[in-house]
């Protein structure tokens, strides 16, 4: 039904404005009476029915708004009775116009019936996520700031548009304090809607736009009004401008009351582009600025051609430039903040991919990274350095035994007796199960004797019997060592590990057959026979 309403509005449209062009005289005069009629009465009718198609919320603010369709047809009846039957010449404001005040109040208190969307931190996401109670308070801050530029610089642009003038008209009295509160009343719905876009979030955005275009209209047209309430007599058909915004808004906030809101779901964003939600988070976050734009436009046009800037609109501009001074500075902490945080997130997420979440240790891809870059060194410069493989014997009994927990636990405990029996400037890290390994860059002037004693100390750091859920366990550590350095060096990363694997299977095979010997163990594996032999830069098993 919406789109052959609004298929229908634009007909209207069409049938209102086009022959404003051809008219002249007395036609034109009835031409207008008749369009604002017809206008105002097809808003009313579809409202009437979106009203009482309506439940609950949504028929309140529908309600609400819905004044501003009566007054228009109200209007449109006493426009018609003014120019046409009365023949006047001039508009003259009285007493009686305060009926016109009247709408504007009930179309706030519907504004803000509006049904919104839930508490999604909009506001809030002016400020950092840092702490709670800090980013509630900025957050506060942001939404004050906002919410004072947009009300100065839409009272800095009625003062400049038509208050400044009405001022200076010389009237007074009731006259004079309705030129003042009309256009001042068509702001404040104006106001009251950007505010409620900004920081509110209505449910159907469609709507809330529509409804923001017709008060838009509408307070133009006020606003023209008063032109012609304070300048004097003038020919009534030369005033299709000042009324067009009469005629345009009241059918644009009847479909703003039938149009369905969009669709939930939207087609995934293109790479590199935002989504639906981050198009809306832009609009919400400039929409601020919307109103100060247009006010510095009217301050800065004049004062380039030559026009000082007084009274009134100096003081609102120098308040307009302090409040947008001070909510710059806001931003440009927020966002070193939120740089800070951001950093502060990314070493976070850089340290759990490429650590063992249960031991703290390096993971495999860490450690097989600075591997890379030993080597390369060593290949480079003849740097020395040594590997050494560390698994623990007997680790799937504890397993089976006392269950996942107890590993863990155990796991954690040689974890850090590891970390006790290495020098601190090597890695140790945790390859999967119960393997770890040690990274030595720079052992010493000999780097075989460094690698054979640090096996020794892991060796003796795992010989103390753990606690593990209140039950002693004894665990033995095999280490397998492998030399990189002038006498045996490497090809490859693939070459260094391969040794090392190879030492502590040997050292593990030793442990748990005295007997055994590497030639047998080649046999029964189907390996070639040189493997038995000794592998360049692998030490003795421990």
């Amino acid at each position: 039904m919406f789109w052959w309403l609004a298929g229908g509005t634009a007909l209207l449209y069409v049938g209102a404005l086009v022959p404003l062009a051809f008219l002249g005289g007395q036609p034109r005069v009835v031409f207008q009476g008749i369009a604002f009629v017809t206008c105002s009465v097809f808003a009313a009718v579809v409202a009437g029915v979106a009203i009482v198609r309506s439940r609950g919320a949504e028929r309140r603010w529908r309600l609400l708004l819905s004044s501003g369709l009566a007054s228009a047809v109200g209007g449109s009846i006493d426009w018609m009775i003014t120019w046409l039957v009365a023949d006047r010449s001039s508009v003259t404001l009285d007493a009686a116009d305060l009926v016109y005040l009247v709408p504007p109040l009930l179309a706030s208190l519907g504004l803000l019936s509006i049904p919104i969307r839930p508490a999604e931190g909009s506001a809030e996401q002016r400020a950092p996520p840092l702490d709670h109670e800090e980013g509630r308070h900025a957050a506060a801050v942001v939404v004050a700031l906002d919410s004072l530029m947009i009300v100065v610089s839409m009272f800095l642009i009625a003062w400049v548009a038509v208050l400044e003038n009405v001022t200076a008209s010389g009237l007074s009295g009731w006259p004079f304090a309705l030129a003042l509160a009309i256009p001042l009343s068509g702001m404040l719905l104006i106001v009251v809607a950007v505010l409620l876009m900004t920081f509110r979030r209505p449910c159907n955005g469609r709507s809330m736009g529509l409804v923001t275009a017709s008060l838009v209209l509408f307070a133009v047209s006020e606003t023209a009004l008063i032109f012609l309430a304070a300048g004097g007599p003038f020919e009534v058909d030369d005033t299709a401008l000042y009324w067009i915004g009469t005629v345009l808004a009241p059918p644009l906030l009847a479909l703003a009351m039938v149009v369905p809101p969009g669709p939930a779901r939207r087609r995934p964003a293109r790479p590199g582009r935002g989504g639906g939600e981050d198009r809306s988070l832009l609009v919400h976050a400039y929409l601020p600025y919307l109103p100060l734009g247009v006010a510095a436009l009217l301050v800065v046009v004049p004062a380039a051609r030559g026009q000082a800037l007084q009274g009134i609109t100096l003081q609102l501009s120098i308040v307009l430039v302090t409040l947008v001074t001070i909510r710059q500075l806001i931003t440009v902490a927020q966002n070193t903040r939120l740089m800070a945080s951001l950093r502060a997130t990314q070493r976070g997420l850089r340290h759990q991919a490429l650590h063992d979440p249960l031991t703290g240790l390096a993971n495999r891809a860490l450690f097989t990274a600075e591997v890379d870059h030993a080597v390369d060194a060593h290949r480079a410069s003849g740097r020395p350095l040594v590997v050494l493989f560390c698994d623990l014997d007997d680790f799937k009994t504890v397993n089976d035994t006392l269950g996942h927990g107890a590993g863990d636990e155990l796991l954690r405990a040689v974890a850090g007796r590891l970390r006790g029996a290495v020098r601190a400037q090597d890695l140790t890290a945790r390859l999967g199960g119960d393997e770890f390994a040690v990274l030595m860059r720079d052992p010493s002037d000999d780097p075989r004797a460094t690698g054979d004693a640090t096996a020794r100390h892991i060796r003796e750091a795992m010989s103390p019997a753990f606690q593990v859920h209140g039950q002693r366990r004894d665990l033995q550590a095999s280490v397998g060592v492998a030399v990189a350095d002038a006498g045996t060096p490497v090809a490859s990363t693939e070459d260094l590990l391969h040794r090392a694997d190879q030492a502590m299977y040997a050292a593990k095979n030793r442990l748990r057959h005295p007997g055994f010997h590497p030639a047998l163990s080649a046999s029964r594996l189907g390996l070639p026979r040189f493997l038995h032999r000794r592998t360049p830069g692998a030490s003795a098993p421990w």
